[in-house]
């Protein structure tokens, strides 16, 4: 390891910090400590109890890997945060936070596994949802009618886009072309109507590129930061156009509000 020990799990450094979770941080990095969720980048290499190496960045060209730690084991999940940039932690892991009783890979089944990992940087997680009663649907997060004549909208570029902050952020600029999750309502402009809203029973936030959208939203969601509500009117022409949509008739010039919970 980069202390110059082996990657053994017998270790006199080690802290346990969780049943079945023992960590001890090799070297300290500097800035910002990682919150539970983040989005990490990070270079490793993972050890089985008898030394055999089962997996490492460093072997796969030297290029950092980048994940969500919510969608890694429990022993990554609970291990990694509070580390900071340039820190290197090693993890002893236990099968009940590693992989079980299952084997994956070159890990048998029931392994306790050994990682060396250095933390590159990290980005925040999407950002916890606001829960709106399903009645406050049909108005803006400042509750006024998305039918309503708004002096507060702003032009955004030359073809009839216009756009309202309803709330700054205070996270991440998303950029063109970004992957973001985002949770929106879409209204008609012509009759107040919601057409779709992520915030229905059953949704999820929408988790995607910007730009596989209509062209509203590529050109009105860049510069929203990490947090921030954004109303948007659309006319036609960036949106659906003549063709409309189920739930949306031709020619229909489209009002959303949209909430930005994350930026990849």
């Amino acid at each position: 390891m980069s202390d110059g020990s082996d990657g053994s799990a017998e270790d006199s450094g080690l802290k346990e910090i969780a049943a079945g979770l023992k960590i001890r941080d090799l070297k300290e990095g500097v800035g910002d400590p990682v919150p539970p969720g983040a989005r990490v980048k990070v270079h490793y290499t993972g050890w089985l109890t008898d030394g055999t190496v089962f997996d490492s960045s460093k072997e796969k060209g030297k290029v950092p890997v980048e994940f969500p730690l919510d969608g890694v084991v429990a022993g990554w999940r609970e291990g990694i945060p509070g580390m900071k940039p340039g820190g290197i932690r090693k993890l002893v892991i236990s099968p009940e936070k590693g992989y079980g009783n299952k084997a994956s890979g070159k890990i048998p089944a029931g392994s306790t596994l050994i990682f060396e990992v250095e933390l590159v940087e990290t980005t925040p997680g999407p950002r916890p949802r606001r829960t709106p009663a399903p009645t406050e649907l049909n108005k803006l997060a400042d509750g006024t009618l998305p039918t309503s004549d708004d002096s507060g909208l702003k032009p955004l570029g030359d073809g009839g886009l216009k756009y309202r902050d309803l709330k700054v952020g205070d996270g991440p600029v998303a950029p063109a072309g970004a992957k973001v999750v985002m949770d929106y309502t879409g209204w008609l402009l012509s009759d107040g109507s919601v057409f779709d809203s992520s915030w229905k029973p059953g949704r999820d936030p929408l988790d995607m590129g910007l730009d596989g959208l209509i062209k509203g939203w590529q050109q009105g969601v860049p510069g929203m930061k990490v947090g921030g509500i954004r109303k948007l009117v659309i006319p036609a022409a960036l949106a659906y156009g003549e063709a409309g949509r189920p739930g949306i008739p031709p020619n229909s010039t489209l009002v959303f509000e949209i909430e930005l919970l994350g930026v990849k």
